[in-house]
């Protein structure tokens, strides 16, 4: 439809997501308008901040063609990513790319499991606004049973049966949900460090509860072997498991009925539900070679207008709704994950990525050392900041 209407022609030039990174700088550095658009990982290796502070990526705001206002970018992303005075944006997320419909994380559940063990499912408690840490952790204690097996040291053909599990960056994503971040903004939309507070620390304890006790989580991603978080739950060896969207995926074919349920707040007191992204999410830029600017935003807007208006609904409407979930309650809880959707504004600029990696590694571990970590790093997390910022502002 955009090519007939527009009369040119769509190319696509793909990459290996690790090398991303160097072929746009170099592409860029060399002064070459090979393309209009890029779509960028947003943290994977290397943060999308290193490109934008080396000037190689426009500023959207800039570009009035991009109608950047209207609910075909999201909203959430910009609030929370734009930053300095100018309210910048040099990054945006749309559904032109299919893959930013399918990164979210979420909570997964065996729904067959939680009925033979006379647990209430966990849908009302999403919608009455009570689920929450302790929630969570209550429902995966329920689910850690070593039904025979000596303990809970992994076994493919053992017997044990585990409340959680998940990996690294699912834990990561869990303390997300809470609402607290490595970096906020102020009133200036200036960033600074923010995790330094009571409410942080407590959140970190509560996820260390979880993860410290054996049985009650497990984390495994050895991809592809058997030892893997999607594989422990799809095989019913896991009551709960913190995944992506996309991880539906690789349950088409359970036995078990599953359910999904965004992940949990750190209390009721909780506004809201956080959903945050996974660091592989594809953002859009523009890089600062582009020499039709004006064409590429209208292009652009066009192209997340009728992704929006056409793609996305068939996603969540048919392809998730109705071939990979399978009952009405998780579809609602679909909805609620899609429209709570966050991105971390610290590794988007790479001020925290050292932080967030070494804290959600402890958290993992059951070995929480959040408070020694954020000690130690600050002043590098702070200098770095204002780097950016003297460099944008």
């Amino acid at each position: 439809m955009i090519e007939e209407k527009f009369n040119l022609n769509l190319k696509e030039v793909n990459f290996d997501i690790g090398e991303i990174e160097q072929k746009i700088r170099t592409t860029i550095l060399a002064g070459e308008a090979a393309y209009d658009a890029i779509y960028c990982p947003a943290y994977n290796n290397a943060s999308i901040g290193a490109l934008i502070t080396q000037n190689l990526f426009l500023n959207l705001k800039n570009i009035p063609e991009l109608q950047l206002d209207k609910p075909w970018w999201n909203q959430n992303i910009q609030e929370e990513c734009a930053i300095g005075s100018g309210n910048n944006v040099y990054f945006a997320l749309c559904d032109i790319n299919i893959m930013s419909l399918q990164v979210p994380w979420c909570i997964y559940f065996n729904e067959d499991m939680m009925k033979d063990l006379a647990l209430d499912l966990p849908y009302t408690l999403v919608k009455d606004g009570k689920w929450t840490y302790d929630k969570l952790e209550e429902y995966a204690k329920a689910g850690a049973r070593l039904n025979g097996a000596p303990d809970f040291t992994w076994d493919q053909s053992g017997a044990a049966v585990y409340g959680l599990t998940a990996w690294q960056h699912g834990i990561g994503a869990l303390l997300a949900a809470s609402g607290e971040r490595y970096v906020s903004k102020d009133e200036n939309n200036n960033p600074y460090l923010s995790a330094e507070t009571e409410r942080f620390y407590s959140a970190c304890d509560k996820i260390n509860r979880i993860t410290q006790e054996k049985g009650v989580y497990q984390s495994a991603n050895d991809w592809p072997n058997p030892f893997n978080f999607q594989y422990i739950f799809r095989d019913g060896k896991a009551l709960l498991m913190i995944g992506e969207l996309k991880a539906a995926d690789s349950l088409r074919n359970i036995d078990s009925t599953f359910g999904i349920l965004p992940l949990p707040k750190y209390d009721e007191a909780q506004s809201r539900y956080y959903s945050p992204v996974t660091i592989q999410m594809p953002i859009l830029t523009v890089p600062v070679t582009n020499p039709d600017t004006g064409g590429t935003g209208i292009i652009l807007d066009a192209m997340a207008y009728l992704s929006h208006k056409n793609v996305t609904p068939i996603f969540f409407d048919v392809t998730m709704s109705q071939k990979r979930l399978r009952n009405e309650e998780s579809i609602e809880m679909l909805k609620i994950i899609k429209d709570t959707v966050i991105y971390d504004l610290g590794m988007a600029y790479g001020w925290s990525t050292s932080l967030y990696l070494a804290i959600r590694e402890g958290l993992d571990n059951g070995k929480n050392k959040a408070v020694t970590t954020i000690e130690k790093q600050k002043g590098k997390i702070e200098e770095s900041i204002a780097k950016t910022m003297e460099l944008i502002d």
